[in-house]
């Protein structure tokens, strides 16, 4: 199964493309604190502030002085960290609950009712109110962003148990008397649970863009904490004079997002049984 999936990817060359992008950020997003000192975030050195790019520092240096190439990868890390949290989180509540209001009759009211009180507040106004409640920091905000994502998901897998609940092999295992829990793991759940993930690729650059605008707006993690929204929120300021520092973490966030969506929509349709041809 995993070759064929792999062929289908390499024949979808915008996925393939947007999976290399996405594979290239994520490492050097990864390998970042392991070869970037921990001292370049809080090394001030005015004599080098908003030194455009060279040789010497690629991207340029920012207000402080920093070396903005160091800072962007830095907040690979954290950014790619916190999505991937925060979209995993979500798809496993969202999953969990979701499938316990098809399998549950009494359960399925109520925990409806409370996706759509999620659903009916828009997510940005829903994350800022939670963030503003908890505290400035990349924890809280991973938090707030959980809660404004599970309803989703919650809401696919519902849908896809109940869709599967009616199809005739369901009947057929009934009347050959196998068990329900044997039934519900063994068959449906693995059976509903990958238009479900399909979702999760694009999510996570959902998220990012989310997190960056968060950030962007005052909620992020604070100046010392090199994430792509408070970089470009920084460098607003310094836009004439030093365009560097909102373009390098505006195209950071933009070709991760767009890769991500390049993923997220190739996987849709693949593992979604309704929009294969």
């Amino acid at each position: 199964m995993a070759i064929a999936i792999a062929g289908r990817l390499w024949q979808n060359k915008l996925a393939a493309a947007g999976l290399a992008v996405f594979g290239i950020i994520a490492l050097t997003g990864a390998m970042a604190p392991l070869v970037i000192p921990a001292s370049v975030v809080r090394d001030v050195t005015f004599a080098a502030k908003l030194t455009p790019p060279s040789g010497q520092h690629w991207f340029g240096t920012d207000d402080y002085g920093r070396d903005l190439f160091f800072l962007v990868l830095l907040a690979a890390h954290l950014d790619l960290r916190t999505a991937l949290f925060v979209v995993l989180a979500a798809l496993a509540i969202g999953i969990c609950l979701g499938a316990l209001a098809g399998f549950v009759k009494r359960l399925d009211e109520p925990l409806m009712r409370i996706t759509d009180v999620f659903l009916s507040i828009p997510s940005l106004v829903l994350a800022m109110a939670i963030a503003s409640v908890l505290g400035r920091s990349i924890e809280n905000l991973s938090i707030a962003l959980v809660f404004v994502s599970w309803p989703i998901y919650c809401r696919l897998m519902r849908g896809q148990v109940l869709t599967e609940k009616e199809k005739p092999y369901v009947r057929a295992l009934t009347t050959l008397g196998v068990g329900r829990v044997r039934m519900i793991f063994r068959h449906i759940i693995p059976n509903t649970l990958f238009p479900v993930i399909a979702r999760a690729p694009a999510d996570v650059g959902l998220i990012l863009i989310t997190l960056a605008a968060l950030s962007y707006i005052g909620f992020g993690p604070g100046p010392y904490v090199p994430e792509w929204g408070s970089l470009v929120a920084a460098g607003q300021a310094y836009i004439f004079q030093a365009p560097w520092l909102v373009t390098f973490p505006g195209a950071a966030i933009f070709l991760t997002s767009l890769s991500l969506n390049l993923v997220g929509d190739w996987a849709r349709d693949v593992f979604d049984p309704r929009l294969r041809s």
